[in-house]
């Protein structure tokens, strides 16, 4: 309904349907642009725009809702209010709406007496049955559409309207302007197809723009009236168009592929119906038909290949029956375990999309090769579905065969003579392995935490240390206690009270013991995230912040060379690799020398080349703190081998 209202009110419409009715000429009638364009524009002036309606709700159908029962009146409700056009049954709706609440009224009043005449207390009635919830249900998600639909229409409206204001102030740029006039209709065209294109506007703004927008075609048309001698150059221009249109149309019979000569030759036609005006009258009846014969040539081909297309249709039959036939064969051979029921998941997934990849088959077997393919693939499911089934009860028992094995890893762990259970360890790995299939998500976590523990122990037997486990778990849990407490730590604001501040604290850390290496660096790690959190949060200004963090991140390694040395080359590292990228940006920055700076690729490159800048800045920033204590752990080693040689004076 709401289509058929566009049409019959909006003169906009008139006049696409006029230049469409036009165009089905092979030349269209366009004697000049002026003349043309006053004809139509007259045919369209008959009418004032009047805004699109979507006449939501339409004629109401002469259906009795009254005889009704309720069930039904809810029925037909949930019916209508679900089709696509539903705004198009919108009184209707409303009629049943009325209906079912006057229905449903009478009802409570008749159960009402009757319970007071039971003698029942007024007070005490009560009447609420499930009909009415499912009906106020579907009331709600009615009221919900409706309201989005008319938010959605408003907003196209407001957009139209802006669109359409935009085409105006174009159009008033085309007038005097110092340009071909050849190139200034061309545009012009192109403005009226974009306003015949663009949708209905606000109601209260229709008749306004559609009249600021006749005001300015009228300029327009006066202005081209003054350019009677560009349909000469017009001609000339069609003729030269539609030549080169000809001569590719006659150079697709070369084309060895008969579907893309064909797409091709539709775009030609297209291009010669809807893009190009006419020519000279001595020169019509000559291109056309010469386009006509290119023409006839390629659906000559197309009906040739619709001949053999059969034959395809019967080979694409036999591929899919050999997919089916694969199928069939795993049904009969089904899995007997994980491993072989991944392979046969893999190969179906491939069949699967063989089979979507291959066309149609002949109209008589497509069907039931579907079918007889959907219903395989179910099956195969369905048992891949009974077969995991089973193995949940499976992966239960493998899961708690998994959480003994690392229980009793700890347990070695804690013992005072843990070296001596080297034969043991080796022989959990291996009962590990043999274990049965486990999902993958709790494998993995079953594993870390396994693989963790395997490796903290033969890391204990590589470095050769003896392990006195009470007291090292001791001092882990005080420093990871004391890591904890960083978040309620006061922060110093200024740089250097907080350099004294955090010196005290990771003396305190360190303080609290020594235990294994591997431990301790992620105790450290930790240790260095939490402070910088706390950093974070603080009152710092962002400056303040950026130093104090480098602080944390370096004071733990500014008594270790080795660290220092590696921490130093990797940030080199990395300025090095951002100096690259710097280099190759700007060797591109001089392919756009000439190009305008509001080219986006322009835009992209200087961006990119912005921030890379900053990052090699901050790398730098990072480099000068490790530098310093670089220096300083260098002048501490030579002032201690001086005092060395000294004494042995």
């Amino acid at each position: 309904m709401a289509k058929k209202a566009k049409k019959a009110n909006d003169p906009q419409e008139e006049k696409k349907t006029l230049t469409l009715k036009k165009s089905n000429k092979p030349d269209g009638a366009k004697e000049t642009y002026e003349e043309t364009a006053r004809t139509e524009y007259n045919l369209l002036n008959k009418k004032k725009e009047i805004s699109h309606q979507d006449n939501i709700g339409g004629e109401i159908e002469k259906i009795d809702y009254n005889s009704y029962s309720i069930s039904e009146l809810i029925e037909e409700f949930e019916k209508l209010s679900k089709l696509d056009k539903w705004y198009n049954k919108n009184k209707i709706i409303q009629e049943i709406i009325s209906q079912f609440e006057l229905k449903f009224k009478i009802e409570v009043q008749a159960k009402k007496d009757l319970f007071l005449k039971e003698g029942g207390n007024e007070i005490d009635f009560y009447f609420l049955p499930s009909y009415k919830n499912n009906f106020d249900q579907l009331l709600k998600d009615y009221k919900k559409k409706k309201r989005n639909y008319f938010q959605e229409r408003e907003e196209n409206q407001r957009l139209n309207l802006e669109r359409k204001l935009e085409i105006i102030e174009t159009l008033k740029g085309l007038i005097n302007v110092d340009e071909n006039i050849n190139k200034i209709y061309k545009k012009f065209r192109i403005l009226q197809e974009s306003w015949h294109k663009t949708g209905p506007v606000p109601r209260s703004q229709s008749n306004n723009i559609w009249q600021t927008f006749k005001h300015h075609t009228e300029i327009f048309y006066d202005f081209l009236h003054l350019n009677r001698e560009l349909r000469d150059l017009d001609f000339k221009h069609n003729y030269e168009e539609k030549i080169k249109i000809i001569e590719q149309a006659e150079k697709l019979s070369e084309i060895p592929d008969v579907l893309k000569a064909s797409r091709d030759l539709n775009t030609l036609h297209r291009l010669w119906k809807n893009d190009l005006g006419p020519v000279a009258k001595e020169h019509r009846d000559e291109l056309w038909a010469r386009f006509q014969k290119a023409s006839n040539t390629i659906h000559n081909r197309r009906q040739d290949f619709d001949k053999e297309y059969d034959i395809i249709l019967e080979k694409n039959l036999l591929k899919k029956n050999k997919l089916i036939s694969k199928l069939e064969e795993i049904i009969k051979n089904l899995p007997k375990n994980h491993k072989e029921w991944r392979k046969s998941i893999d190969d179906l997934n491939k069949i699967r999309s063989e089979f979507e990849s291959i066309g149609q088959v002949t109209k008589k077997y497509n069907k039931s090769t579907w079918s007889r393919y959907r219903e395989l693939s179910r099956e195969i499911n369905r048992e891949k579905n009974k077969f995991y089934k089973f193995q949940k009860i499976e992966q239960r028992k493998n899961i708690e065969l998994k959480k003994t094995l690392i229980n009793e890893v700890k347990d070695i762990l804690e013992k005072d003579d843990w070296n001596d259970y080297n034969n043991r360890m080796k022989e959990i790995q291996k009962d590990w392995k043999d274990i049965g299939f486990i999902q993958r998500k709790i494998s993995n976590q079953l594993w870390e935490e396994f693989r963790s523990n395997c490796n903290l122990y033969f890391d204990r037997i590589k470095d050769g240390h003896e392990k006195n486990s009470k007291k090292e778990l001791e001092i882990k849990k005080k420093k990871e206690s004391f890591i904890d407490g960083i978040k309620d730590f006061k922060i110093p604001i200024e740089i250097k009270e907080f350099k004294n501040f955090s010196s005290e604290q990771w003396n305190e850390f360190i303080k609290l013991g020594d235990i294994k290496e591997i431990s301790n660096k992620k105790l450290i790690s930790s240790y260095n995230k939490e402070f910088s959190k706390a950093i974070e949060t603080s009152a710092m200004n962002t400056e303040i912040k950026k130093e104090a963090k480098n602080h944390i991140q370096f004071f733990s390694i500014k008594d270790d060379e080795n660290e220092l040395n590696r921490e130093i080359q990797n940030i080199k590292k990395k300025i090095d690799e951002v100096r690259s990228e710097i280099r190759q940006l700007e060797n591109n920055m001089d392919y756009f020398s000439k190009s305008s700076n509001k080219n986006p690729l322009l835009s992209d490159v200087t961006t990119k080349l912005e921030e890379l800048k900053s990052k090699e800045k901050n790398l730098k920033d990072d480099l000068v703190p490790l530098r310093k204590m670089k220096r300083d752990l260098d002048n501490n080693l030579n002032e201690n081998n001086i005092d060395q040689n000294s004494d042995k004076n």
